[in-house]
């Protein structure tokens, strides 16, 4: 009810500010009668629009506005624009859902494949380390040579390794024994070594 009140006083607010501020309460009601407006609101003529409805869809409570994030953060000249999308599609993807596992990597690789620099690139690795799977496990530890990226890739691999201990000891074992014996990190290596002593 909240959603379709302010789904009413919408259409009369013909000012930037106040508009911007009704897409934003929408953006914090989560009510998915908003989505067609927020998403429409993505192709104002107003950056400013455009701005508030992004900021709406990236914080919204479920994963349904994942595939509208995604196209913006492909295709937006607006690097704002295109930034906002890619941290709020990386959110969404680490809400739960009913999707196939498989499913999440795949859109985890594709936050990674549009993140334009390192900073992005460790904001989607520190998502991935909420995953509990064992596609998430080796995408983390795809990274681990890299230097740039190394130490987030490093607790990603703890993390998922910790959640997928009980079904997947052997794999958990040997990714600790290599984490334990590789890293530079003391209280990383600590961690890891507390897992592997609980599960022996």
């Amino acid at each position: 009810d909240r959603a379709k009140a302010v789904l009413a006083a919408l259409p009369a607010v013909k000012q930037t500010q106040g508009r911007c501020a009704l897409l934003g309460v929408l953006g914090k009601i989560g009510d998915n009668h908003a989505l067609p407006v927020l998403t429409a609101a993505i192709k104002d003529k107003d950056a400013e629009i455009q701005t508030a409805a992004i900021r709406s869809l990236a914080e919204w409570p479920t994963p349904e506005p994942l595939a509208d994030l995604q196209k913006v953060a492909e295709s937006s000249e607006n690097k704002l624009h295109g930034i906002l999308a890619l941290r709020g599609f990386v959110r969404l993807i680490a809400l739960e859902s009913k999707r196939p596992a498989e499913e999440t990597i795949d859109l985890y690789k594709k936050a990674m494949s549009l993140a334009p620099d390192t900073g992005e690139k460790r904001r989607v690795l520190s998502a991935l380390a909420t995953a509990k799977s064992a596609g998430a496990l080796d995408m983390a530890k795809a990274y681990l040579q890299d230097q740039t990226l190394s130490r987030e890739a490093e607790y990603a691999v703890v993390k998922i390794t910790e959640a997928v201990a009980a079904d997947l000891p052997d794999l958990a074992k040997s990714t600790l024994k290599e984490i334990i014996e590789k890293t530079k990190n003391d209280t990383l290596r600590e961690q890891a070594r507390g897992i592997l002593d609980k599960m022996e």
